[in-house]
């Protein structure tokens, strides 16, 4: 016999599942790259590896291949060994239209909820990613594909407040 705790971890796993597969393209390490320099600007390689959760080479071979899209250009980075990279504007398109289609997605997921149910829904999302949290680098990364505006606008990131609270 199952439990309702059981019922509900399958629910939880179901709707994972659904999301993801609903969001398909977007997972991938090349729209997690754009996504992320949308939202922070240019960033170094370094940095953008370790936000997208990528090796250095396979972060350089990103690169490359965002820039011969024309998505991306490399420019100097804070210091004499370092390179940033930064969005070009076909590259700050793509973006877009990649965080529209994530919002469209998830805002279709959430229509079957009333406006309290998603109160409710934000209320206990925010525990769950909050408790979900170890580190700030693995903050950065369940984050990279996120709309940080929407998170700021009202009482801030949970995945943030966790990793502060942690020390980090």
């Amino acid at each position: 016999m199952h439990t309702s705790e059981e019922r509900t971890a399958n629910l939880t796993g179901a709707l994972a599942v659904a999301l993801s597969d609903s969001l398909g393209e977007l997972l991938a390490s090349d729209s997690a790259a754009l996504v992320t320099l949308a939202e922070r600007g240019p960033l170094t390689i370094e940095f953008l590896r370790r936000v997208i959760g990528l090796s250095h080479s396979a972060t350089v071979r990103l690169v490359d291949r965002l820039g011969e899209n024309g998505l991306v250009e490399r420019r100097g980075g804070p210091d004499a060994r370092s390179v940033s990279v930064a969005l070009t504007a076909r590259g700050c398109r793509r973006a877009a239209r990649l965080r529209q289609r994530r919002a469209e997605t998830l805002f279709d997921a959430l229509a079957a909820l009333d406006g309290g149910e998603r109160r409710e829904f934000a209320r206990l999302l925010e525990k769950l990613v909050a408790g979900l949290t170890t580190s700030r680098r693995q903050a950065r990364f369940t984050c990279r594909l996120c709309d940080h505006d929407a998170c700021r606008a009202l009482s801030g990131c949970p995945v943030d407040h966790a990793a502060t609270a942690l020390g980090q």
